[in-house]
């Protein structure tokens, strides 16, 4: 015969329920990694947490899950706080979430904080001592890791916006240790370098990729450097420290490397062509406005009759030759005159002279017409003079062999070059 029921005995549905009590009645923060994780973007959401040996099922609600403000992803090490709980319907239990806290980026979070308010405190990340970048750069430094998509996205993206700038590799370790020290040593020797501008970059990373990028001395070293620094750290939402401080921040990579281009190649080209059209439009109203100016005085009688500019000199020349011909004119009537009236003096003393004043006067007029030069010339003779300085050659010692000589007739004068030169001869007639 089978065994009575015994009276303590309770049914499935009591025993899940008491469960459920007692397991809602405990609270706990579990370590673990995500795993499975599904869910909309406001719905419930849901994922296993596991560690070597065993895994929980967990449900976290929507609201719970925004206001937590993580983005769960399979493989993250998480720190959860919540409540066992039991489903009686199906027997299964499962953990129900109220906090999210990526496992020690809590107290990592709370210290960059801390660190953020005191620079920004110091005046770091003020705007009034940032740097202005240069427009048309011809040397650009890039601070990043020499692998990877980063530099080929930034010198690719220079080479289509500013193929004339040359550009500067520094390359360093942006993540893992010593990270920082390289991060630092690369900046101060871009800093140094003929560099222009520098960009620092790195690609997406999660929180703890970023890190380097907001250490204090990585941030002071671009705080003191001389050149303008434009960061592109990363693709999260997450803002680096050294994004405050950098001079211009850039969403990404290739959004720093569009800063640094701009105005780009083809902006500046069409730029000049706007400015060449508006020179040209100058010149061509500069040239309308001299070439009136020239017609206006091509019009003028000075420029359309050269004549024009000979005939007040010609008149003035014509005014003083009458002049002279009138005071000459003058001149010979007074002359004429006083020798006249000597004329009529002399006749009338000559009557009272006696003869042998008379002969003795023809007599030196005789002598005194012998004398003349003009006399000595109308009996055939001839006077020579140095045509360069007009003194008279009065022997063959004063002629030189190609000298330019003036041989004065009593008719003329005949230009001449001496040939050779004979000393002493007798002259014949």
């Amino acid at each position: 015969m089978p065994s009575k029921p015994e009276q303590n005995a309770i049914s499935v549905s009591e025993a899940l329920n008491i469960v459920k009590v007692g397991l809602e009645s405990m609270r706990l923060r579990i370590i673990g990694e995500v795993s499975g994780f599904t869910g909309s973007r406001y719905a419930t959401k849901y994922f296993s947490l596991k560690d070597s040996d065993s895994a929980l099922k967990c449900i976290v609600w929507g609201n719970v899950y925004k206001a937590a403000g993580v983005d769960l992803k399979d493989g993250q090490e998480i720190e959860v706080e919540g409540k066992f709980s039991v489903y009686p319907q199906k027997g299964e239990m499962s953990f129900h979430v109220s906090k999210i806290h990526i496992a020690g980026e809590g107290q990592l979070r709370l210290e960059l904080a801390q660190r953020e308010a005191r620079l920004r405190a110091e005046g770091l990340f003020d705007e009034a001592r940032k740097q202005s970048l240069p427009t048309f750069p011809s040397k650009i430094a890039v601070v990043t890791s020499p692998a990877g998509a980063v530099i080929h996205d930034i010198t690719k993206t220079l080479a289509r916006r500013w193929p004339y700038a040359e550009v500067l590799l520094f390359g360093v370790r942006v993540e893992g240790a010593e990270a920082e020290a390289r991060i630092i040593e690369g900046l101060q020797k871009a800093d140094k370098s003929q560099a222009e501008v520098v960009i620092l970059a790195r690609g997406g990373g999660s929180f703890e990729d970023l890190l380097p990028f907001s250490d204090e001395q990585v941030v002071r070293t671009i705080a003191a450097m001389q050149k303008p620094v434009v960061s592109g750290v990363g693709h999260e939402p997450d803002i680096s420290l050294a994004d405050h401080v950098a001079d211009l921040r850039a969403p990404t990579p290739t959004a720093a490397a569009e800063a640094v281009s701009t105005p780009s190649a083809d902006d500046l080209q069409q730029h000049l062509t706007a400015s060449a059209h508006g020179m040209n439009m100058l010149l061509q109203k500069k040239i309308r406005l001299l070439r009136q100016q020239l017609d206006s005085h091509a019009g003028r009688p000075v420029f359309s009759g050269p004549e024009a500019l000979l005939q007040v000199r010609a008149m003035m020349l014509d005014s003083a030759q009458q002049r002279l011909t009138t005071q000459m004119s003058r001149g010979f009537e007074v002359q004429a005159t006083r020798l006249v009236r000597m004329q009529e003096r002399l006749h009338r003393q000559g009557t009272t002279l006696t003869e042998q004043k008379r002969y003795r006067l023809e007599q030196n007029a005789q002598a005194l017409d012998a004398l003349s030069p003009l006399k000595v010339l109308g009996r055939g003779y001839a006077a020579v003079f140095d045509e360069t300085s007009g003194e008279v050659l009065d022997s063959t010692g004063a002629a030189n062999i190609g000298q330019n000589i003036q041989v004065k007739l009593k008719d003329g004068h005949l230009d001449c070059e001496v040939k050779g030169i004979e000393h002493g001869f007798t002259l014949q007639r």
